[in-house]
């Protein structure tokens, strides 16, 4: 039965990113997609890591489909130029957190040991609330600011309501709510780290640069909001 429904998260993804490609096929859903269909590979499993194996299944499922959607709604031609600083991006921002999402994957999903009752609640917790704050801070951020690239679109404001009153940046805080699940799956407190580490990292890259074009972009009005809100969480700057 478990790996009936790994088979079948596999294919499923397959699917949906297949036609996710042929809506938008730009460098970043493809980077998006692969990174959540090579945990979903139905290879490698066996009795004593079968539960984890399926939580590592359903979590690149469900947080890959979210990904692939946004990315498909928000990314533009011209966001995808593939020059200096996209490449600059792609290395220093999106490739520390695609190892860290491909390792802490394939570590949970190969981990034989039995996944405790407060061990799960922990881990479905923290996916959960990731996985639904970042569906909302993107919504709230909307596709107009939301994108690959540091660039500013010519409808784009600067957004300093509602989850973005309380943090800078609270889509990357999202996400490495869900990178601490998927690290809390692999049940090992080195690993764990690591990867967080390798994706917090990614995050800081991207967040250095970003805030550096909002300050061109905007001037005093976005100094004064970065001077008065946190950047990861609310209060701690």
């Amino acid at each position: 039965m478990v790996s009936l429904l790994i088979h079948i998260n596999f294919f499923v993804f397959l699917a949906c990113f297949a036609i996710a490609l042929t809506r938008n096929a730009n460098l970043n859903t493809i980077i998006v997609g692969l990174t959540y269909l090579a945990p979903l590979v139905p290879y490698g499993l066996n009795f004593e890591n079968m539960e984890r194996f399926l939580l590592v299944s359903y979590f690149n499922l469900i947080f890959g489909l979210i990904e692939i959607v946004v990315f498909v709604k928000t990314v533009k031609p011209e966001d995808t130029p593939l020059d200096k600083e996209h490449l600059k991006q792609l290395f220093g921002h999106t490739l520390p957190i695609v190892v860290a999402l491909l390792g802490l994957s394939f570590l949970g999903r190969s981990t034989e040991f039995p996944v405790t009752a407060v061990e799960l609640v922990v881990i479905l917790t923290l996916f959960v609330l990731g996985s639904v704050m970042r569906i909302i801070a993107i919504y709230q951020i909307g596709a107009a600011a939301f994108k690959f690239d540091i660039i500013f679109r010519e409808k784009q404001k600067l957004k300093t309501d509602q989850l973005y009153g309380l943090m800078r940046h609270p889509s990357y805080t999202a996400m490495m709510i869900v990178v601490v699940s998927f690290a809390t799956i692999t049940h090992s407190l080195f690993f764990g780290v690591l990867g967080v580490l390798s994706a917090w990292i990614g995050f800081q890259y991207r967040i250095y640069h970003e805030e550096r074009g909002l300050s061109e972009q905007y001037g005093e009005k976005y100094d004064v909001f970065r001077s008065s809100t946190g950047m990861w969480i609310p209060y701690f700057k």
